[in-house]
């Protein structure tokens, strides 16, 4: 960089600092954190009368929930005027069952029977709603954003919370993180102090600090220490700058650690390969033949309508990796009558995929290290690096499944049992991600963070993907919405106990 450049630069950035201010504020509630969670949270408070500053460490609202399609919920009106049979005690009990009964009890029943009631209050904000069933694997519970003033799914109901708070008198500051949790001699929390990227500093006194910040799967090193995971094979889709930072300063301030998980999926990356694209979303699909590094099969592929199991399939292979091999009859079957599994609503069951045939040719013209083609099971084999042997009997055991309609190996779905048998071969390489992370702070019946001894630290909520012992080791689709559903739920909840029990 030029001398004279550099000089003015560090100049403009000490002037900057130098007009810095600090600044002691006071309100009744303290939200950290705009995205679902804390804009719930503060727009319940604020139609309790009470005082609201809201921070954000981003520059805009929204966070990962702008990405998020749909909210979970039972026995909702929506539900009601489609005559879905699915009951509020047949949800608790199923939920309990599938998280292993190592979720929170009261919490969930909680969750599900007031599911219905949350889309109702959201719907009274001006959220319009339509409830989508999206695999065979799952109950109709995602209640996805039709609409808010022409913009819809999560980015939909955060404009739609957004203007809420804004109505309501919300102080909103973005690229404003807060930093560290205020405690007084008992070590109740009593407020947050937090910067912004001018250099102010704010001390901000409140009678109750709700912690709305998400998860830390953009923080790689959490992700090896807190879940234990290979941060290489087990990576975030969608980068918000979730750095898990409510998390630690709860923990710093002497809360109790919780378990974590994640909201996963299966997908793929590479030279060549557009996220969301038609080669893409041919990552998802049920009716190919999975293979790991040894060249032998795994799993019933129709796994991938329970995406975030699929994920957990696909990382528990060597190297953390899979390939799916599908034909040319499969590509005219995608191209001509559309998709079996859906990506969320962006790419939906029957979307047809026009531009797929080009987008296997550009990403074999880009020598793509994650596509490969071949006019042989032989050839294939050399192209993905698996012993020939092993691939070939996958490929001959598979095709006589497909035969016979039977998968006698992994009894996938026979719907989905279509043949490899045409001359030209693809394959994809198949990976693990995650949407977001799940947990970390344990709370109460009150949405209150506990501490080591189990007992709650006075003046201080946590809300959303924050929480732990909601989802159990894998997350589920059968309930699908359930993270966006409890974010906006838990955000409100907590703002309920804070606003009645404040002085």
């Amino acid at each position: 960089m030029d001398k004279t450049i550099l000089v003015c630069a560090v100049s403009s950035c000490l002037m900057a600092f130098a007009n810095a201010a600090e600044y002691k504020l006071n309100t009744d509630v303290l939200v950290i954190g705009a995205g679902s969670a804390g804009l719930t949270a503060a727009v319940q408070s604020a139609e309790k009368g009470k005082k609201v500053i809201l921070l954000e460490k981003n520059p805009m609202v929204g966070g990962s929930s702008q990405f998020a399609e749909g909210l979970f919920a039972v026995e909702s009106e929506l539900n009601r005027l489609r005559s879905d049979t699915l009951t509020q005690e047949e949800a608790f009990k199923t939920l309990m069952e599938k998280h292993f009964y190592v979720i929170d009890g009261p919490k969930t029943k909680d969750y599900v029977e007031g599911s219905g009631e949350n889309i109702a209050w959201l719907t009274d904000h001006g959220i319009k709603f339509e409830v989508v069933r999206m695999t065979p694997w799952e109950e109709a519970t995602w209640h996805v954003i039709s609409d808010y003033k022409g913009t819809n799914h999560g980015a939909g109901l955060i404009k739609g919370l957004k203007d809420s708070a804004d109505k309501l008198g919300v102080d909103t500051k973005t690229s404003t993180p807060a930093t560290e949790l205020i405690q007084n001699d008992k070590g109740d929390v009593i407020g947050a102090k937090a910067a912004n990227k001018k250099g102010d500093t704010y001390i901000i006194q409140a009678k109750a600090v709700i912690l709305a910040s998400g998860g830390f799967g953009d923080d790689p090193k959490k992700i090896a220490e807190w879940a234990h995971r290979d941060p290489e094979g087990w990576k975030s889709s969608v980068n918000m700058n979730k750095t898990g930072d409510g998390i630690q300063m709860a923990l710093n301030a002497g809360a109790q650690m919780g378990p974590v998980s994640f909201v996963g999926h299966l997908g793929t990356e590479g030279k060549g390969i557009k996220f969301l694209s038609d080669l893409y979303t041919t990552s998802w699909q049920p009716s190919a033949l999975w293979v790991n590094s040894d060249g032998n099969r795994f799993a019933n592929e129709d796994v991938a309508f329970s995406f975030s199991q699929a994920a957990n399939a696909i990382y528990a292979q060597h190297g953390h990796y899979a390939w799916s091999i599908f034909d040319d009859s499969q590509v005219k079957y995608m191209m001509d009558k559309g998709i079996d599994s859906g990506i969320g609503v962006l790419a939906p069951v029957g979307k047809k995929l026009p531009n797929l045939q080009k987008d296997i040719d550009e990403a074999l013209a880009a020598d793509s290290d994650n596509f490969k083609a071949a006019d042989s099971v032989e050839q294939l084999a050399k192209e993905i690096g698996v012993p020939e042997a092993n691939l070939a009997a996958a490929v001959s055991a598979y095709n006589k499944g497909c035969e016979v309609q039977h998968d006698s190996q992994f009894f996938k779905l026979k719907n989905y049992m279509r043949p490899l048998n045409t001359k030209k071969l693809y394959a994809i390489k198949l990976k693990a991600y995650y949407f977001s992370s799940y947990g970390g702070l344990v709370t109460n019946r009150n949405h209150q963070v506990l501490d080591k001894n189990n007992k709650p630290i006075k003046g201080l909520y946590a809300t959303g993907l924050e929480v732990s012992n909601m989802v159990g080791p894998t997350y589920t689709t059968w309930s699908s919405g359930h993270a966006f559903g409890f974010a906006a739920f838990s955000g409100r909840h907590a703002a309920l106990h804070a606003t009645e029990n404040m002085k």
